[in-house]
């Protein structure tokens, strides 16, 4: 019996607060069995204090044959391992085409999460239409940014989610908000379907 190429989730992000919406209830619902850092250098692994070597090549080693197990890291911090970004700056080309190395079928990952910063979204464009669904895991307590407004149009303009692809909005903070912040987020989130999430740093 042939293995199915395994389920991928592609998880937008804002912040690189994220591991901790990641051991959330929530977050682990979208976690799978192996994370892929999605961007062209280091972020996450400064948060969770894991080193990336100047010649770790991150998901772009796929394509010189590494095995994916190798590449991944795993940690307490997540509820998966991760597969980090590479540690040295490697071209939109390569990460690109590494992608689609990961739909080949692997007995130990049945499912596949992709971490995409918004502000790396456009670099890897229609290259992640390979996902299944896609989710926005937001840190409501950083203040938005141009490259928040940059992915909200490039998404419309990739036409990539659609009502049946969409896994949902999560809004999160590490920190209570204030009362009137709190306020103010529940007002916006609420036509959207969602509420705030406090999560534990």
């Amino acid at each position: 019996m042939s293995l199915a190429p395994p389920k991928i989730t592609c998880l937008f992000f804002t912040d690189p607060s994220l591991p901790a919406f990641l051991r959330t209830p929530a977050g682990q619902s979208l976690a799978g069995d192996l994370l892929v850092e999605c961007a062209p250098h280091p972020g996450l692994g400064y948060v969770l204090n894991l080193e990336t070597p100047a010649n770790y090549p991150g998901v772009a080693g796929l394509l010189g044959g590494v095995d994916i197990g190798t590449l991944a890291h795993p940690t307490d911090a997540l509820p998966a391992p991760i597969l980090l970004a590479p540690g040295a700056p490697v071209s939109a080309l390569a990460l690109r085409a590494a992608l689609a190395r990961l739909l080949r079928p692997d007995d130990r990952l049945p499912t596949i999460t992709l971490l995409v910063p918004v502000g790396d979204a456009r670099l890897f464009g229609a290259a992640l239409a390979l996902a299944d669904r896609f989710a926005l895991a937001w840190d409501a307590a950083a203040f938005p940014h141009d490259d928040l407004l940059d992915f909200a149009r490039w998404l419309v303009a990739e036409k990539l989610l659609t009502a049946g692809n969409f896994a949902g909005l999560f809004a999160y903070v590490t920190t209570p908000p204030t009362a009137a912040h709190a306020q103010r987020l529940a007002g916006l989130l609420a036509p959207l379907g969602t509420r705030l999430l406090t999560v534990s740093p």
